[in-house]
């Protein structure tokens, strides 16, 4: 009770603070309404301000707007700024925007969802059916050299025609709460780039799949209104949740930073850190905490091409647990971007894992291939992303520790002036850590989801979305639930209203 009464608290006091800060901004900046139809400017650079060579708005913003009426044009987008070295990986570039934006709304989502009784897909199933009631505040402000951005989304579902608890089933209330809160702040001094970001997430289920907010349909949803700040770190730098589990509140929670030095036009020096936690509310499941630090050093062989160096190290931790696990990582980095239409990059390297006081293993070491690479290709109507990493990750509190392999993708495409239609897809392959010679535990699953939308006038949308996700578990879960085994659908509609005009940058 007392969460659910703090999570609203924080629900609330972002909205006030984000009006205050709009009210502000309204006084001091009166401009004339922007044209729907006029074509989009490119972002001005004052000669005055410092760091006048990189493009104040940064690169998270992305290029995909999911609200724009008009069709996409590489030509009005400012180089992105991202190192390979970072902790965000490089993108087409940053489309203008307001200065200011302010953008609270409001959805209501109802679905239906299916649940296997039986591990085969085409085996007996449930129907239940859940409503969603949700609000998100997107919140942006740009001033001189720096740059905050704040996007929240999160809501009440409620669940008819089952809830209870089962060994299958884990435990289903009849009602319960998501929250989804990113904050970036950025700034650039002449020949330095810092960026501070906290990602924060609260579910009963795991993010990779929508696992507990409406299934990969409505997570895409979601993903699309807010844009890419909610998933703009590579995953090396969060704790890992790509084993789904039963219905288990936790909670995730990164603080990450980065500092960037710019030697020259062509060379820089990047450093990076965060730490993360992923702590399990519900009891029977393994808490953990990650430190992740990396340092790289990037140059530039063409304006398209680019290499770099990297090392970095990491170290897993497990709430009240004696054992840990300790990563080491050098890898080379290729990358290549043509702006507004490509963005390419691939880190590979030798990997070392050192697990320590693992219970009936003992001590040992492991040699792996480390593997970070992500696609981001854009035309005037659509665009294609693709991300695959490869490393040691932190068991998505079902191991204690874990080799993973995460292959996520997603496309997005404007059909006319008011529809749009996107698709999301992703599968995983988690082994849990063992010596040479001995077997390992595996889980692998698959998701698939899809949305079409419609503007309706300039403040809201009607999306039609499906869902589906399939997981593999072994023979014997680890774990006190490791939920469902067959196949799990869902079919939804979903109404949103936005205070800002859908489509006004």
């Amino acid at each position: 009770m007392k969460l659910r009464q703090t999570s609203w608290i924080l629900v609330a006091g972002l909205l006030l603070t984000g009006t205050v800060a709009f009210a502000q901004d309204q006084k001091q900046d009166q401009t004339a309404p922007i044209d729907l139809n006029a074509p989009m400017q490119p972002l001005d650079t004052p000669a005055t301000v410092p760091g006048g060579n990189r493009p104040p708005v940064g690169a998270a913003r992305g290029v995909s707007e999911p609200f724009d009426p008009q069709t996409y044009d590489p030509a009005q987008v400012a180089p992105d700024t991202n190192t390979l070295a970072g902790l965000a990986p490089i993108t087409l570039g940053s489309l203008q925007h307001s200065r200011n934006i302010f953008d609270p709304s409001i959805s209501f989502s109802q679905i239906g969802q299916t649940y296997p009784l039986t591990s085969q897909s085409s085996g007996p199933s449930i129907v239940t059916d859940q409503s969603f009631v949700s609000g998100s505040l997107n919140f942006d402000r740009t001033w001189s050299e720096y740059h905050l951005s704040t996007i929240y989304n999160g809501g009440e579902i409620f669940n008819y025609g089952f809830h209870g608890s089962s060994p299958s089933f884990g435990s289903i209330p009849p009602h319960y709460q998501f929250h989804n809160l990113a904050f970036t702040q950025e700034i650039n001094w002449a020949r330095w780039h810092v960026i501070l970001k906290d990602n924060f997430s609260y579910s009963p289920g795991a993010a990779f799949t929508g696992q507990g907010i409406g299934g990969p349909g409505l997570a895409a949803q979601f993903s699309s209104s807010l844009g890419t700040s909610l998933s703009g770190i590579s995953q090396s730098f969060q704790p890992s949740e790509t084993i789904n589990t039963g219905e288990a509140d936790r909670y995730m929670n990164s603080v990450l930073g980065q500092a960037e030095y710019s030697f020259s036009r062509r060379s820089a020096l990047t450093i990076a850190a965060s730490y993360g936690l992923l702590h399990f509310i519900t009891p029977g499941y393994f808490s953990s905490s990650l430190i992740e630090a990396q340092a790289g050093y990037d140059y530039e062989l063409s304006p398209a091409n680019s290499i770099a160096i990297l090392g970095s190290y990491g170290r897993v931790s497990y709430t009240g647990l004696s054992d840990t696990t300790t990563e080491y990582v050098g890898a080379f980095a290729y990358g290549r971007k043509i702006t507004g239409r490509l963005a390419f990059q691939i880190a590979a390297g030798p990997e070392e894992i050192q697990s320590v006081g693992a219970p009936g293993l003992g001590n040992f070491n492991l040699l792996f291939e480390s593997v970070n690479s992500s696609l981001t290709y854009a035309r005037r109507r659509g665009s294609v992303s693709i991300n695959f990493v490869r490393g040691l990750t932190g068991g998505s509190g079902v191991f204690r520790g874990a080799t993973s392999n995460t292959l996520s993708a997603s496309a997005r495409y404007q059909f006319t002036r008011y529809w749009t239609g996107s698709v999301n897809a992703g599968y995983a392959i988690n082994n849990s850590l063992a010596p040479a010679g001995v077997s390992s535990l595996q889980f692998d699953n698959w998701f698939v989801g899809a949305n079409l939308g419609r503007q309706i006038g300039y403040h809201a949308q009607v999306n039609l979305n499906y869902g589906a996700t399939e997981q593999n578990p072994p023979a014997n879960c680890p774990v006190v639930s490791c939920g469902f085994a067959g196949l799990q659908q869902t079919v939804g509609v979903s109404v949103n209203w936005h205070l800002r005009a859908l489509g006004r940058q």
